[in-house]
């Protein structure tokens, strides 16, 4: 019976950290002086109402999940990123650059497989610098990766501006995509960009459970987590493993960045992440670094993000900020009281 309590503790933490999240949203909304429950209302109809707010949902979740694994992979070797934000972006610059530099007669499918490809390898080098950081010269990758977003930011804007800036348009952007080279949208969601990008998020979360559970490279994952001068005298390279975790972390941001550029903008915008890299990094706690968990946190936060922004429009005292303290009162709660343990529950 213990045991069975034991297993679902982690699951029960999650529970209670959103419910946390949600009860925290109600007193503010209450303060402001908005009636909880509809407040409550309005979010659920802003995220299910119409199937084109499924279909943002789904949209939603297909990034989520690719942020979400950017910090779950890495954590399997017991380092932190937190500069999704920063990988998203280089990779949805390489994602359009790739797509619009290619040869106009190559077939759509290689095209487009190219262009994501393009995204996740880039997104991975980025991940990579301060992967390696950590790794071989033992900097400390919270501060390497998120100083890392603020250079991405820079170099992408200074990029479109100065250099790909489309002529047809006053905005910071690049020219579009070919129709035939971008992600086709589902027809049942009335033109929500919800596309096969989420099939492929969904295939990269198999991959990563995969790996972990069934596989010897998933083993090493979790023995230089768990005790890293054990898993050196085992044989295995402990700064290389974090390396290439955080180079695989990282690199599930193409995925991300692929969804926006080829699925929803058809173009790279400046500053076009909008914090979705940050906001992976709750869905990967909620999720407790299980690909189970953070598929389904992707979503919980998706339907979280979309619903809120009907706020704006049908609450008068409170805006889709309320979905901000939500998210950040899940983190703290999930970190304080859990200290985001591994898969199999051991503390870092």
């Amino acid at each position: 019976m213990m045991q069975q309590l034991s297993k679902l503790k982690p699951f029960l933490v999650s529970i209670m950290g959103l419910a946390l999240g949600l009860l925290a949203g109600s007193l503010v909304a209450a303060f402001a002086g908005e009636n909880p429950l509809d407040v409550l209302m309005i979010m659920v109809k802003g995220a299910f109402g119409t199937l084109h707010d499924q279909g943002m949902v789904i949209y939603f979740a297909s990034i989520l999940i690719a942020t979400g694994l950017a910090v779950a992979i890495p954590f399997q070797a017991g380092v932190f990123n937190i500069g999704a934000e920063g990988q998203t972006l280089i990779g949805a610059m390489a994602c359009a650059l790739a797509a619009l530099h290619l040869p106009q007669d190559l077939p759509a499918f290689v095209a487009v497989t190219v262009s994501i490809l393009a995204a996740v390898l880039a997104a991975g080098v980025w991940g990579g610098i301060a992967g390696a950081i950590r790794a071989f010269r033992g900097g400390h990758e919270v501060i390497g990766s998120i100083m890392l977003n603020f250079i991405a930011a820079g170099l992408t804007g200074w990029l479109v501006v100065g250099t790909f800036q489309t002529s047809d348009s006053q905005n910071p952007e690049t020219a579009a995509i070919a129709e035939q080279w971008r992600l086709g949208r589902f027809p049942a969601f009335d033109g929500a960009p919800a596309t096969v990008a989420i099939l492929i998020s969904l295939m990269a979360a198999v991959i990563f459970w995969i790996v972990i559970e069934k596989t010897r490279p998933g083993f090493r994952l979790k023995a230089v987590r768990q005790s890293p001068d054990a898993a050196q005298v085992a044989g295995y390279s402990v700064a290389w493993t974090r390396f290439w975790a955080f180079f695989a972390g990282s690199a599930a941001c193409g995925l991300a960045a692929a969804a926006m550029v080829l699925g929803e903008a058809g173009r790279f915008r400046m500053e076009m992440s909008e914090g979705f890299g940050f906001l992976g990094i709750p869905v990967a706690l909620l999720g407790r670094g299980r690909p189970v968990g953070v598929v389904f946190a992707a979503f919980l936060f998706a339907a979280l993000h979309h619903g809120a922004s009907a706020l704006d429009i049908e609450a008068t005292k409170v805006t889709r900020d309320l979905a901000q303290v939500i998210a950040a009162v899940v983190v703290i709660f999930v970190v304080a009281q859990a200290r985001f343990k591994s898969a199999n529950g051991e503390r870092r």
